[in-house]
């Protein structure tokens, strides 16, 4: 990996305004609205509602942390940068692990911003389950990151932030990320079994429930990792042989 590239990468990401507004300040404010909501009361797994708001707003975060690194190579490939960096040393392989990599460094941030805000606002948890939950948000952010590589290769400069937006809205809310399934018609239920953001959230609350189900929710985000990543993968070297 270059890790001057994934330093100047995850600079030029930081200084954006949209970073800081989208990825980090809507999480943060949606887990403030939903917790005084909510937060009082109590799931039926017996967790308090407040504990599974963080960890599903943290998700929402780290998945939007993730997405972002899309619209930074659908400009590159809109302005020709990526033209440009085949003529480096830098070959495709280490192109892509830099973005994944920077995808993952985005989604840190939201993750420990609504963290710390969840235990100000009262939630209780020791250090491991804080350590687990984060863990879990952040290693599970991985899919989205390789379907934001996907909304890049394939959208422009100008239409991939829509592309994006159109994704993040059904992913937050038909995967169960902005309201509790418990409360929300029996259908959404059934129907959020089918996004990888449920299975995202449920992973991470499993250091806190101690439920079941960790085996089949890593099966469910491998699988919305590798399915992408073959796409991405051979996107990638069509755009290369366009340019080749």
């Amino acid at each position: 990996m270059n890790f001057v590239h994934l330093r100047l990468e995850i600079l030029r990401i930081i200084r954006s305004p949209q970073f800081a507004l989208f990825t980090i300040a809507v999480p943060l404010g949606m887990f403030l609205l939903f917790d005084s909501l909510f937060g009082d009361g109590t799931g039926p797994d017996g967790i308090r509602t407040g504990v599974t708001t963080m960890i599903d707003m943290g998700a929402y975060g780290a998945m939007s942390g993730a997405l972002f690194t899309g619209t930074r190579v659908a400009t590159e490939r809109t302005d020709g940068w990526q033209r440009q960096l085949r003529l480096t040393p830098m070959r495709g392989p280490g192109y892509l692990v830099v973005k994944l990599a920077a995808a993952l460094a985005m989604a840190l941030p939201v993750v420990l911003v609504v963290f710390v805000a969840g235990a100000l606002g009262g939630v209780d948890l020791t250090a491991a389950q804080w350590l687990l939950c984060g863990l879990a948000l952040w290693l599970g952010a991985l899919p989205f990151a390789v379907l934001g590589l996907l909304l890049g290769l394939f959208g422009q400069g100008d239409t991939v932030g829509a592309m994006t937006g159109a994704l993040m809205l059904p992913l937050g809310v038909f995967g169960g990320l902005w309201m509790p399934l418990s409360i929300m018609p029996a259908w959404m239920s059934a129907v959020a079994h089918f996004f990888p953001t449920f299975w995202l959230g449920r992973v991470a609350t499993l250091p806190v429930s101690h439920g079941s189900g960790f085996g089949l929710a890593v099966v469910v985000l491998a699988a919305w990792l590798v399915a992408p990543a073959v796409v991405v993968v051979r996107r990638f070297r069509l755009d290369t042989a366009k340019v080749g």
